[in-house]
């Protein structure tokens, strides 16, 4: 059973100025990864964070020695091992601003219990300084850990006791879990207006009347935090309006889609952090406020741990990060449509070893093809014994396209 608990306040560490990475960025906007940026690091305020704990064997912190931080520290970046982050997401319908176009878009959620629109596994090796996402669809139908039931990979979520999420991928995928993270999407919404938006290229006029999101005409447009909640909401209702047909289009995809999206918006978030949390102070202080409120992470990701892994990824090419998804067929049980993994096709065997740790991470475009933003190979869905084509590419309309200039 997880604890939950604040940290412990410290000693207040004596303020020094060090062009240092912001550690924070690791687990904030969808587990942000390394930040360089110059900062006066406090460890009392970072131990104020929300912490649980995880059920492991083996609690040594391969990133901490215990020693506190203070002006003399020497953080050793050398020799650290690839580690696993799980993510999550919890949302529950608020933060959009009242007077926002899109408060109360998705309506009432309160009685659905908690539930993760998100759910990924961020692998970071600090010794290629590269890392890889794996999601998780939610409707995945798996065995729950610790039951004798099978359900949607999302029932097993608690924010505040991950470990039957943990057990469950485990079990399911074989995939290990060194630490957690989870973001209120309270959080991303400061974060996003932490950093005056973040851009996102849109080819046609795109909108979803259930969560309020409506970008009127196409370009390079600059999300508020508002929108950006409703975009990354976004599923059955995301539609866009197709020239040449002159009619709106409704994203076939599903979550499938909505993860690509949010996969995609998590690199520009990534970039956008860099560009603009190397430059400010005040933005560094803004992003930190907002973890501080709004992120529970595992025990062991200390401030010192956390520190040298991002300082070890300072580096790192967003654009490089590898993206996949978990292969799945669609099915009905009862009343529900839900998602069988399909794990056994040579590509997802070869995925799968990357985050069980018996193949390096490799860099998006390498020899292992990730699923870039302009298509995706999914395994055949199958209702009853009828199969739909194996192949299938995500329209223009459905995921941005890739344009360096907007950023």
């Amino acid at each position: 059973m997880a604890r939950v608990k604040r940290a412990k306040s410290g000693v207040v560490a004596r303020p020094k100025l060090h062009y240092l990475v912001l550690v924070f960025n690791i687990f904030v906007i969808v587990a942000l990864v390394a930040s360089a940026i110059g900062l006066f690091w406090v460890n009392g305020r970072i131990n104020q964070r929300l912490v649980v704990t995880l059920d492991k064997s083996d609690k040594s912190s391969v990133n901490d020695d215990g020693s506190p931080l203070g002006a003399d520290w020497d953080l050793n970046t050398e020799n650290l091992d690839a580690e696993n982050f799980l993510l999550t997401g919890s949302d529950n319908g608020a933060c959009p601003s009242p007077d926002s176009a899109t408060s109360g878009g998705i309506g009432d959620r309160t009685s659905f219990g908690e539930r993760s629109d998100t759910i990924m596994i961020i692998r970071i090796d600090p010794s290629s300084k590269q890392a890889a996402i794996l999601s998780f669809p939610r409707d995945l139908w798996v065995d729950i850990a610790g039951t004798t039931r099978q359900n949607r990979i999302n029932s097993a979520f608690q924010s505040t006791d991950p470990n039957r999420l943990v057990a469950t991928i485990r079990e399911n995928f074989d995939i290990p879990v060194d630490h957690y993270v989870n973001i209120n999407f309270c959080a991303f919404k400061e974060i996003v207006t932490a950093v005056d938006g973040i851009k996102v290229p849109f080819l046609y006029p795109t909108r979803d009347k259930k969560t309020g999101f409506n970008v009127a005409s196409p370009g390079c447009i600059n999300f508020d935090g508002d929108t950006a909640l409703a975009y990354v909401r976004s599923r059955s209702g995301y539609r866009y309006f197709d020239p040449t047909k002159q009619e709106w289009r409704e994203d076939p995809t599903g979550d499938l889609g909505r993860i690509k999206r949010q996969q995609d918006f998590l690199r520009r978030s990534m970039q956008r952090a860099l560009d603009k949390g190397s430059k400010s102070l005040s933005v560094a202080n803004d992003l930190l406020n907002a973890a501080l409120k709004n992120v529970i992470t595992d025990d062991e990701l200390s401030p010192r741990g956390m520190l040298t892994l991002a300082q070890a990824m300072r580096d790192l090419n967003t654009q490089s990060i590898a993206t996949y998804t978990i292969d799945s067929n669609q099915k009905r049980i009862g009343d529900m449509s839900v998602l069988i993994p399909s794990l056994k096709t040579d590509e997802m065997q070869k995925v799968l070893a990357i985050f069980q740790g018996r193949s390096p991470v490799v860099a998006n475009g390498a020899s292992l093809r990730a699923n870039d933003s302009s298509s995706v190979v999914l395994t055949a869905y199958r209702i009853g014994s009828t199969s739909v084509p194996a192949i299938a590419r995500f329209a223009d309309g459905v995921v941005p396209p890739n344009d360096p200039a907007c950023r």
